[in-house]
């Protein structure tokens, strides 16, 4: 059994309620996950039926209706879900991939995407 158990959720609007900025921040995202084959679950803020999801993200993030918003699913498990941060904030994370194995030893306050990721379900067998 592979010991990448948590699971990313995404937060995003598929009709309306989002600007062509967090539109394209969504494709961004999503092209992210894809070349860093990460599995992850969407939720689209717009649909109705997923309304009382929508709200206890808004509730876990503190930001209403800017997307898109990404979570980790704790053990794949939507009784612990934590949030990562918008579109910026996961950028950020990713350019810290880059910083050296030292400095991230040094800075252990530090987190890359790739450190999360690595705790994420794979799209890869």
């Amino acid at each position: 059994m592979s010991s990448r158990t948590n699971r990313i959720l995404l937060l995003v609007s598929e009709n309306g309620g989002s600007t062509s900025a967090q539109q394209g921040n969504t494709r961004r995202c999503t092209d992210l996950l894809a070349a860093k084959k990460v599995c992850y679950t969407t939720v689209d803020g717009a649909d109705v039926s997923q309304k009382s999801v929508r709200d206890r993200l808004f509730g876990i993030s503190g930001v209403r209706g800017n997307y898109p918003q990404m979570f980790v699913m704790v053990e794949g498990s939507m009784e612990k879900v934590e949030f990562l941060g918008s579109w910026e904030k996961i950028e950020e994370m990713n350019e810290l991939n880059d910083l050296p194995e030292e400095v991230l030893t040094k800075n252990p306050e530090l987190v890359t995407l790739d450190m999360v990721f690595n705790e994420c379900e794979s799209t890869e067998k």
